[in-house]
C-alpha cells in the first residue's frame, strides 16, 4: 500500500467474526450445535433462516469425517485465523484444503460469502449486536473520517462508495440485496473463507483495486512460491517509490518505480504491485506528465526560483492532500524529483513547458 490505514476501534459489526470464529472452535472442541453461539445469536439464527441452514450444513458435513479430516479442518482453520503472521513470514505456510474435505469446504465457503453479503445488513443481526445503529455503512463513513477517500492501495481513484451487493448464495427475498461500501477481501474470502468476516481483512479501496485489478489473486502467493505483503493496518513502512524523469529520445519522460531496497520491503512493494498493477496504471497516465501536470505548474514561471517556489508549494501540497485527492501522491513525489534538479535542467523544462503553451497559442 501507499501508506497505513486506521481500522475504527469501535462497531458492532465486528461481533459477527467472534461469532463465525466462535461458530468453528465450538464445533472442532466436539459442542453440540446449539451450543456453538453465543446466547445473542440465538434471535439472528431464529430469524434468519438462510443464515441458520448454512451454519447447519457445515455442522452436519463435519459430523462424519474421519478423524484425520476433522484435524486437517482445524489446521486449516487456525492456519487461516493467524493469517497476519504470514504476510511478513514465508517460513509461516498456508495450508490448503485436501480432496478429502473438498465437500466441506464449498459449504465454509458458501457460509462466509452469506454472512458477509447478507448476514452483516440484515436487521435482525443489527438488533442482536450491542449497537443496532452500526452497520456496514457507519464503519466505512468511520474509515473515510480516519482516513481519507482516496483509495491506500493505488492512490490514483476515490474509494467506491456504494454498489449492488448481490448474496452469493442466494437471498431470501430483493430486500437482501444491499447497498454498500467496496471493500477489498485483502486475503480473498474464497480461498480464506475464515477471514469472510474478519474486519482486519476488510479494507475499503476503489473499484478498480478491486474488481479491475485484484479480483481473488492471492497475495500470499505467486507462481506456487509464497510471497510477502504488507498489512494495511499495521504495517509501519509504506511501499518505497521513487520517481524518474529522464530524457528518451529528445523527450523527457516521466516514471515511478519501486526503490531496490534489498529486503523485505523491496518484497512486500512487489507482492503489492502485482497484485493491483498499480504502476502499469501510473506511468500509463505520467506519458502525457508535461502537458497535464508540469505544464501548469510551470506555465508562466519567469525563472528557476520561481519555478523551484512553485514545485516545492506542489510538493507540499499534494503531500497535505494525498488521502483526499487523486494522484496528489504521484504528484508529490514527481514534483519533488523535478526541484531538485539542476538550475540548467529546470531552465530547459521552462523551456519545454513554454514551447507546448506556445504551441497551444497558435
Amino acid at each position: 500500500m501507499l501508506w497505513s490505514v486506521i481500522k475504527p476501534p469501535q462497531n458492532a459489526i465486528y461481533w459477527l467474526d467472534d461469532v463465525h470464529k466462535g461458530f468453528y472452535r465450538s464445533m472442532l472442541a466436539g459442542s453440540i450445535f446449539n451450543n456453538c453461539f453465543p446466547n445473542g445469536f440465538v434471535d439472528v439464527l431464529d430469524r434468519s433462516g438462510k443464515t441458520k441452514e448454512l451454519f447447519q450444513d457445515v455442522f452436519d458435513a463435519y459430523q462424519p469425517l474421519t478423524p484425520d479430516l476433522k484435524r486437517e479442518l482445524s489446521a486449516l482453520f487456525y492456519n487461516q485465523i493467524n493469517w497476519v503472521q504470514a504476510l511478513g513470514n514465508t517460513n509461516q505456510s498456508v495450508l490448503a484444503p485436501s480432496a478429502g474435505l473438498k465437500n466441506i469446504w464449498e459449504l465454509v465457503k458458501k457460509l462466509g460469502g452469506y454472512l458477509y453479503s447478507t448476514t452483516l445488513d440484515l436487521t435482525c443481526f443489527k438488533n442482536a449486536s450491542t449497537n443496532p445503529n452500526d452497520c456496514i455503512g457507519s464503519h466505512f463513513e468511520d474509515f473515510k473520517d480516519e482516513n481519507g477517500v482516496i483509495c491506500c492501495f493505488c492512490g490514483t481513484e476515490e474509494m467506491m462508495e456504494e454498489r449492488i451487493i448481490e448474496p452469493e448464495e442466494g437471498a431470501l427475498n430483493e430486500d437482501e440485496k444491499q447497498w454498500r461500501a467496496s471493500y477489498d477481501h485483502y486475503l480473498p474470502k474464497k480461498l480464506y473463507p475464515f477471514l469472510a468476516v474478519d474486519f482486519n481483512n476488510l479494507i475499503p479501496c476503489c473499484q478498480k483495486c478491486n474488481e479491475k485489478a485484484k479480483g481473488e489473486l492471492d497475495i500470499l502467493h505467486c507462481d506456487g512460491v509464497r510471497t510477502l505483503a504488507f498489512n494495511p493496518y499495521t504495517d509501519p513502512r509504506p511501499v518505497s517509490l521513487e520517481a524518474k524523469y529522464e530524457s528518451y529520445n529528445g523527450t523527457f519522460v516521466m516514471k515511478v518505480e519501486i526503490q531496490d531496497t534489498a529486503n523485505q520491503l523491496s518484497e512486500k512493494a512487489d507482492t503489492w504491485n502485482r497484485t493491483f498493477s498499480v504502476l502499469p496504471r501510473v506511468n500509463k497516465r505520467l506519458k502525457r506528465f508535461d502537458s497535464s501536470w508540469l505544464g501548469p505548474i510551470l506555465n508562466g514561471a519567469i525563472n528557476v526560483a520561481s519555478a523551484k517556489t512553485r514545485l516545492n508549494d506542489e510538493v507540499l501540497r499534494c503531500n497535505n492532500e494525498k488521502t483526499f485527492e487523486r494522484e496528489a501522491y504521484y504528484k508529490s513525489l514527481c514534483f519533488d524529483v523535478i526541484k531538485n534538479k539542476s538550475d540548467a535542467e529546470i531552465e530547459s523544462y521552462i523551456e519545454v513547458v513554454n514551447q507546448l503553451y506556445a504551441a497551444r497559442r497558435i
